[in-house]
This record gives structure tokens, sequence and C-alpha cells, in this order.
């Protein structure tokens, strides 16, 4: 019996351990392009529908007010549990001054755009962007986290894959990959790809909080080659954190 206690303290204890860190994250972007329905869809743990509809998912869902908040757990692969407090923005100018001290406090963010909409996907980068930057600490681990999201990909359709205003995979992923963002196109109303989108970050910011914090390698000792005349040093490169 004592052994059975022992055991339930030490599993107990190692929950405790496990649900420890918290990472702290914002959604970003235009008015209408999902946000809310993207983290709905995310709580509700993908659940859908007979039809493939995301439970949560509403097409006339209210703008958000200022700033909403909810929690989430995410596994990390290495069995950490990490405690992700997400921060849905009005993506409404009127609530600038509330939403800006929330991307302060932020580790990283879900740039979301709608891709039948090439306005939001400017945006994207012209504004949103650019908010997050103006707002990130020297210390916050911020713009080396951040995700450009394509969402409504359940709108695709051949009418839409030819209008002028559909942003398609191919300028999504160059933009990302020369922004130095990770990308993912997902659906709010089909749940598609809205988890690993939310995982991948969340995941990526733990990594990332891991390798600052990581102790460098002690430089080796190098003796010196008596009759060499001068004394080599070599240079070591710092390399530049990217959430990973």
């Amino acid at each position: 019996m004592e052994q059975l206690y022992d055991e339930l303290y030490k599993g107990l204890g190692a929950v405790m351990t496990l649900t420890n860190t918290r990472t702290p994250i914002v959604l970003v972007g235009d008015p209408g392009v999902g946000k809310t329905n993207l983290l709905a869809a995310f709580l509700a743990s993908d659940s859908t529908n007979d039809q493939g509809i995301s439970r949560s998912f509403s097409a006339i869902r209210k703008p958000t007010i200022g700033v909403e908040f909810a929690t989430a757990i995410v596994r990390h692969p290495n069995g950490k549990r990490i405690k992700a407090q997400i921060w849905d923005t009005a993506g409404q100018e009127r609530y600038r001054a509330i939403t800006s001290s929330h991307y302060r406090r932020a580790a990283g963010a879900l740039v979301v755009f709608d891709i039948t909409n090439r306005e939001t996907f400017i945006n994207a980068q012209d504004h949103w962007l650019k908010e997050l930057k103006a707002a990130a600490g020297l210390s916050s681990t911020l713009m080396n986290c951040l995700m450009l999201v394509g969402n409504k990909v359940d709108l695709e359709s051949s009418n839409v894959l030819q209008d002028s205003n559909y942003v398609d995979q191919e300028l999504h992923e160059s933009t990302a990959a020369t922004l130095g963002l990770m990308h993912c196109r997902a659906s709010a109303k089909t749940c598609y790809n809205v988890r690993r989108a939310f995982e991948e970050l969340v995941i990526g910011i733990y990594n990332t909080d891991k390798m600052k914090t990581q102790k460098p390698d002690a430089v080796p000792v190098v003796k010196l080659d008596q009759r060499s005349p001068t004394a080599q040093t070599s240079n070591v490169k710092a390399t530049k954190m990217k959430c990973c």
C-alpha cells in the first residue's frame, strides 16, 4: 500500500510539472477573416457534424469586442503538456489600444487572412506584422514565432481559383518564406489544419524558449603549439533563433 501511495504521489507530481509551462499567443487579422471561428474549432477538438462542418462554426458570429481569452493544453512530442493562453483580438481600429497591450505580452501569433480576399493578405503583411513588431519587446520571442494562416480553404472552387482576389498556396508559401514566417492553410468551417496551426505554433514557442535558456556549450581549451609565433583565435558565430 505504501508503494502504491508513493507511485501515486510521483504521478501527481509529474502531472503538475507537465502543466507548469504557459505560452501566451495572440490571433490577429482583419475583421471577418475567421479568427474567432478558428479558435472555437480548436477548442472543440476538431469536432464536426455529419456534413463535415465544425460544430462550433458560425457563419454569422458576432465580431470580437476588444480581446477574448481561452486556454488549451498542447502536448509536446517530448511528452510535456504546454498550457496555451490564447488571446483572440478584435480587428477593428477602435480597439487598437486594448489589443496592442496584449501583443507585448505574447510569445507568438497567428496572423490570419482570408484566402478569398487578397486585401486581407496584404494587410497581414503591411499592417498586422508591423503592429506586432512595434509592440514586441527586445527579449520577446514574438517576432521569431509567427505563423501566416490562410483561412477559408473550404471556399476553394473553380470560380474562386480564377478570381483575382484569390491568394493561392504558392504565393502564400513564398511570402511566408520571404518574411521568415511559419505558414498554414486551414478551414475553421471544416476544421482542416486548425489543430496543426495552433499546435505547431505553441510547440515552436516552447522549443525557442528552451534554446534561449540552455547554457552554451563550454568552449574547448586549445593548447597552442609552442612553435607557433602567434595565437590563433576562433570566431563563434551566433545563430539567430527561429521558431521551429
